[in-house]
């Protein structure tokens, strides 16, 4: 059989297998964190666990969780997430609910193809109202999975206690584990004759059994003739009735949606492509599927389909009482790219519903997407007003945290944005700001969460560049709409409110600076993100949200006349949107922008539209070259540019678990002409001392649905001690770009080493013919050579491609290299007098210094992913250098053997995506500054030939660092190198005792700890 393998190789059919064999991997690896997600929404969307020890009824488990089996260590997903995660498994609930309460005269059979860890089979095997004699669930999937599956549910006596007594009279080789209502198959879905060879021989596939088959997101990783042929099978495999519910992604707009590319982009970077979505990308398309395959009847629609018409009120308002949530265009997203589809043996008893679709038929006008700089303005859900000079954008997400600070949107490229913010407003996102006219620029409420709305108003003077606090809001309000009049009159309308508040409409008088609350006769009710402009004499308000995400279908015309808002509906309806965004086209025109709306996934080509005032004529803007460009039109904001083109300005999304997508600086171009003009954003800076943008608040990570592709490093300014004092009690990798170093940055070229170093010089280089470096497998060697020839190697080459040897340099001690830490100053001092540190982070460390390495390497030699006990900042000098860094809570996901600093992975910049990880990362410039917290795991690979200098300073009480020589301060804390040697001893202890004793014993101790812990 081994020589069969090795020849098989030799003929390439190895490596055909080999990419099979991976494949099937990375697939059952999505499983992991998809039943973490799950986990997370049982504890918080469902009734709390009663186990067996707390009942004596007859159905001691009828409200358990059953994912806990499955999860040992659950972890609180984020809202979207959660929320995501709980639409998926309703629309699964719902159908199987719907399945095991008809006619019970045939046995009811579901069969979880593609099931994973999912204990779907235990939430209703007990259940009082499942007639367990009647009642079979299959879960079938990849046998080194349903081994462990089986292996789960017979260590658990309440998993056995459901499924009753285990059967032994089947093939172990197929079927892991069976009992009378319960089988857990093992089978490669692509080889159906043996699937149905054991469906036979479980004896479900005659006259007297319903069927029901369940793929929640497993078809769509097959090849898809190979899923098709699944399909096809399941229709004619039993001789009774079958279903077949459908639950996986779609691309309704096709490829070039930003949230279809941030989700073929996210999976193709786990390994596990979603094969069918191209062939099928829609809902339609998906019923085609199964029609052409000899399915009778099909029902097929979106999750937000779904949310609309199948999750009762009830539902919605006790998930809205359990979690804060207020990302109701991201859901919405996420849901519009699945497709829950119900097909039947049976006769169809009523017309297949007509696929969903916004499209009407309008006319069409052209505009170009320019991509002015290229330049991605991170910021959604700010607020942006022109001024003289240009556009002002505040606060906002970020792309780590919510923003205190502005920036200035302008095609001047001598511009220069200083912002006097040090009593300025707090940070938040879903506020509102319009100009009052005279270069001042009023900012109104906004939130941090969702449950802490702001009321507090603000006066951004753009002359003087200066916040003053102004009279607030008669009550708190986010996702409001605000307008100016006239010349110092503003009117407030929508957004979050109390349900009982009388305060729908508010006016502000800029020169009384005083609030007052208009009344309407016509109330419209709580109205999150409409559609709302001026437009000189009356204005337009249309859409939003309820409070459950329905978008609103009616439009009005909206006057002020005293302290009273007069509103005159308008029909047709063309403006009922929510999250979109409605300005000012002309003096008889509206141009509306993105948003969601209530018939469907918003296509490209309906996102912009032209709306005649005096016809109520619409017309959609083309915009032919958006491939790989368009914007992600949610948490944005439009500006209209005098010449007949708009703006996006900053916006972007969540797409669920899959990634970030943010939006550059574009303008739509309605002339025949390329567009001239570059606008770029200039962030804030303090003229006296620095406001900087909070360090990052990592966010969860779900693999299997999720991406764990590094973020950015978030980037400050500091220019005081104290600066650094905030920075560092934020334990957070922090940025600082173009510091004020020396003059090294400028004169160290390798000519200038040579000659101040000289030959006379020696140390000490790595030597490696590997791109990456690691101790653990020491896959480099040491080599003594004087400093010119190491230089000489480091700059033979620009790139690690054209040569077989890299080189890299950590010094040492010049004086005594085994017993003292590297100084910079005193091993090289004819390099010394170029280079300083910032004063301000000099007086920081001050006499905790530690040791000061310089670092020299060649283009591409990686720096293998370990972390440091001690507090540390690097400083590129010359060259540019990638680094990635994960928070210590990450070090048991990424291969650090017990008691080393280093870990095993070969190269962290080339491993896929680590489940569970928080990777953050960016690329260094000369004058360069990364703090790097104590403990934070990080690697480097320099771009170019490379030269960085470190300055560690140990950050805690000495006490607590191990005793003895350390030169390179890696060295564990004294309490970690105790504690393992106690592990040995308490190991020890139990040598006398035998190994399933000693095995029990040592687990429950392990148990213990991690409780106390």
């Amino acid at each position: 059989m081994a020589a069969q393998k090795k020849d098989a190789v030799k003929s390439g059919k190895g490596s055909k297998l080999q990419a099979r064999l991976n494949s099937d991997k990375a697939i059952q690896e999505t499983n992991g964190s998809s039943i973490v997600s799950k986990r997370s929404v049982e504890r918080l969307y469902y009734p709390q666990p009663t186990h067996s020890s707390d009942r004596s009824n007859s159905h001691p488990l009828e409200d358990a969780h059953f994912f806990r089996y499955f999860v040992r260590k659950p972890q609180r997903r984020a809202p979207l997430i959660n929320r995501g995660y709980w639409i998926r498994m309703e629309a699964i609930h719902t159908i199987v609910k719907q399945f095991l309460a008809e006619s019970q005269s045939l046995k009811k059979v579901v069969i979880n193809l593609g099931c994973g860890y999912d204990p779907l089979p235990f939430q209703y095997l007990a259940k009082s109202t499942t007639n367990q004699e009647n009642t079979l669930f299959i879960d079938v999937d990849y046998p080194d999975l349903m081994s462990i599956k089986a292996s789960v549910i017979r260590e658990s006596e309440d998993l056995l206690k459901v499924i009753g007594p285990l059967r032994t009279d089947l093939p172990t080789t197929s079927v892991k584990l069976a009992s009378q209502t319960y089988v857990a198959l093992a089978c490669d879905l692509s080889q159906l004759s043996g699937l149905t060879e054991t469906l036979q021989l479980l004896g479900i596939l005659g006259e007297d059994c319903d069927l029901l088959y369940i793929a929640e997101v497993s078809l769509t990783y097959m090849d898809t003739e190979a899923a098709d042929k699944v399909i096809e099978w399941a229709s004619s495999a039993s001789k009774g009735r079958s279903r077949f519910a459908l639950l996986e992604q779609l691309i309704p707009d096709g490829v070039s949606h930003p949230f279809a590319q941030t989700m073929i982009r996210h999976f193709n970077r786990l390994a596990t492509p979603l094969k069918s979505i191209s062939q099928y990308p829609t809902t339609g398309a998906q019923a085609k599927r199964f029609t052409d395959r000899g399915w009778q009847s099909v029902r097929s629609r979106d999750l937000y389909q779904f949310w609309q018409h199948e999750i009762a009120v009830e539902d919605k308002l006790r998930i809205e009482a359990i979690e804060a949530f207020d990302e109701w265009e991201e859901f919405f997203l996420f849901c519009q790219h699945y497709v829950f589809l119900v097909a039947d043996t049976a006769e169809a008893t009523e017309q297949v519903p007509a696929e969903s679709s916004s499209a009407t038929a309008y006319d069409t006008t052209t505009f170009t997407l320019e991509n002015t700089s290229g330049h991605t303005f991170k910021r959604r859900w700010a607020a942006t007003a022109p001024t003289s000079e240009g556009y002002v954008c505040f606060g906002g997400l970020g792309s780590s945290s919510r923003l205190s600070t502005s920036a200035l949107i302008t095609n001047d490229a001598t511009a220069a944005f200083e912002v006097d913010n040090s009593s300025g407003p707090s940070p938040r996102m879903c506020h509102a700001s319009v100009s009052l006219g005279d270069d001042r620029i009023l900012v109104t409420g906004g939130r941090s969460s969702p449950v802490s709305p702001f009321s507090d108003s603000w006066i951004l003077d753009s002359k003087s560049h200066k916040w003053s606090k102004v009279a607030s809001l008669p009550e708190p309000r986010y996702r409001h709409s605000m307008a100016r009049i006239d010349s110092g009159t503003v009117v407030v309308f929508g957004g979050y409110r109390d349900e009982a508040s009388s305060a729908e409409w508010m006016l502000y008088d800029s020169i009384s600076d005083h609030w007052s609350i208009l009344e309407c006769e016509s109330p419209l009710g709580l109205r999150l993100s409409p559609n709302f402009c001026w437009l000189g004499e009356y204005g337009i308000v249309a859409g939003g949200f309820n409070r459950f995400g329905d978008v609103y279908q009616d439009a009005y015309r909206w006057e002020v006349r005293g302290n009273k808002v007069v509103l005159k509906e308008l029909s047709p309806n063309i403006f009922a949107r929510a999250g979109s965004v409605l300005i000012k086209w002309s003096d008889s025109s509206v141009l509306l922008a993105g948003g969601i709306v209530k018939t469907g996934l918003l296509k490209m080509d309906e996102s912009f539209q032209i709306i005649d005032l005096t016809s109520m004529a619409v017309t959609n803007v083309n915009v032919p070259n958006r491939a790989d460009n368009f914007p992600m039109l949610v948490g944005f904001n439009l500006e209209v540019i005098p010449g007949g083109e708009f703006m996006i300005v900053g916006g972007g999304a969540v797409c669920f678990s899959f990634g970030a997508c943010w939006n550059k600086l574009v303008v739509l171009n309605s002339g025949e002409q390329s567009y001239s003009a570059e606008w770029t954003a200039i962030e804030e800076t303090a003229p006296a001392s620095s406001t900087v943008e909070p360090a990052a608040s990592l966010p969860e990570a779900d693999s299997g649905d999720c991406s764990t592709a590094p973020r950015p490093v978030a980037v400050q300014n500091p220019v005081s001690v104290h600066d650094w004092q905030e920075i560092y009690s934020k334990q957070t990798p922090v940025l600082v770009k173009k510091a004020d170093i020396g003059p090294c940055t400028a004169l160290w070229t390798s000519e200038y080493l040579r000659t101040k170093v000289g030959s006379g010089r020696e140390i000490t280089a790595h030597v490696s013919s590997a791109r990456s470096m690691n101790f653990q497998k020491k896959n480099f060697r040491y080599e003594n050579m004087s400093f010119t020839k190491f230089i000489d190697h480091v700059y033979a080459a620009t790139t690690a491609d054209s040569v077989k040897e890299l080189f890299y340099l950590r010094s040492l001690s010049s004086s005594k290299p085994t017993a003292k830490p590297a100084n910079f100053k005193e091993d090289f001092p004819e390099l010394a007098p170029d280079f300083r540190l910032p004063a301000s982070l000099a007086e920081y460390i001050g006499d905790k210094e530690f040791s000061t390495p310089l670092r020299i390497s060649s283009a591409g030699v990686g720096m293998w992913l370990h972390y440091d006990v001690t507090a540390n900042v690097l400083v590129q000098v010359k060259g540019t250098k990638r680094v990635r860094m994960y928070p210590p809570s990450d070090v048991t996901k990424l291969s650090f053997p017990a008691g080393a600093s280093s870990s095993t992975i070969p190269n962290i910049f080339e491993t896929a995506p680590i489940p569970g990880t928080h990777p953050i990362e960016t690329t260094m410039e000369p004058g360069d500054i990364i703090f790097i917290p104590a403990m934070w795991l990080h690697a480097t690979v320099p771009l170019e030939p490379s030269i960085s200098i470190n300055t560690f300073w140990k950050d805690l009480d000495p006490k607590v660092y191990s005793p003895g020589r350390d030169v390179y301060g890696n060295r564990d804390l004294k309490a970690y190198e105790e504690s393992r040697a106690l592990i040995s001893k308490i190991k020890q202890s139990f040598k006398e005792v035998p190994e399933h004793v000693r095995e029990f014993y040592l687990s429950r101790l392990a148990d213990e700890f991690c409780n106390r812990a």
